[in-house]
Order: C-alpha cells, then sequence, then structure tokens
C-alpha cells in the first residue's frame, strides 16, 4: 500500500518533469525563401531603360514573376531605394526535385557588394534563357 506523501512525491516529480519538458526549445527552419515552379521561365524580355526620375532612385530590370500558377512579366521600373539598400533581382535555380523560384527584393547597406540586378553577397546568380 502506497503512503499518501510517497504519492504526493510521485505526482510532484511528474508535474515537475511536464514543466520541463513543455520549456523545451526546438529549432526550427527558417521559411524558405523560394517557391517549387513547374519549370524554368521565358526568357528575358529585352526593353529599353527609361530616364530616371530622380536621382536617388534605382532601376529594377524586368523579370519573370511567379504567381502561383504561371510566370507574369514585370516590366522593368524605377524605385526609390530604402535608406542604405541595393536591390537584387530574383533567381531561378535547378535543383535534383526541380525548379526554385526566388523572388527578389531589396537587401542591406551597399557596403555588402550588391549591385542592382547582380547576385547576393557570396552567391551566384543561375539564369535560363
Amino acid at each position: 500500500m502506497t503512503k499518501p506523501s510517497q504519492l504526493c512525491g510521485l505526482l510532484f516529480v511528474f508535474a515537475v518533469a511536464a514543466f520541463f519538458q513543455a520549456c523545451v526549445a526546438t529549432a526550427t527552419q527558417p521559411p524558405a525563401r523560394g517557391f517549387v515552379v513547374t519549370g524554368p521561365p521565358p526568357p528575358p524580355i529585352q526593353e529599353p531603360r527609361t530616364a530616371s526620375p530622380a536621382p536617388a532612385a534605382t532601376w529594377v530590370g524586368g523579370y519573370w514573376h511567379w504567381t502561383g500558377a504561371e510566370y507574369a512579366w514585370i516590366p522593368g521600373h524605377w524605385e526609390t531605394a530604402p535608406p542604405g539598400a541595393s536591390w537584387y533581382g530574383p533567381r531561378y535555380v535547378q535543383t535534383e526535385s526541380g525548379y526554385i523560384y526566388e523572388p527578389g527584393g531589396w537587401t542591406g547597406p551597399p557596403s555588402s557588394g550588391t549591385i542592382p540586378g547582380e547576385s547576393r553577397p557570396g552567391e551566384s546568380r543561375a539564369a535560363f534563357h
């Protein structure tokens, strides 16, 4: 027969174990930047670069954007960069499991070495034409 103090001690041990189990941090992967797509984009559309509307404007070259069902052409245009940021274009990467589309965007200060429309720091661009 179990004494009440032993039963209370057992319940205490289980409660402490449950508490610490709830406090365990688990590592999670960062969200994926890319999307699996059906294949490479069509060849880029050649278009003229218009005159800059402002001295601080950055040219964002036209590119194929994945809509979730197909590629849509986003024409080249001028944008005002966030302070210290540079534009990097989208990437289309072929992997063993298919193609990955990574959208373009703005990245950190110019000291990172990123040139608008070029690869991200430390990465090479894979373009499909």
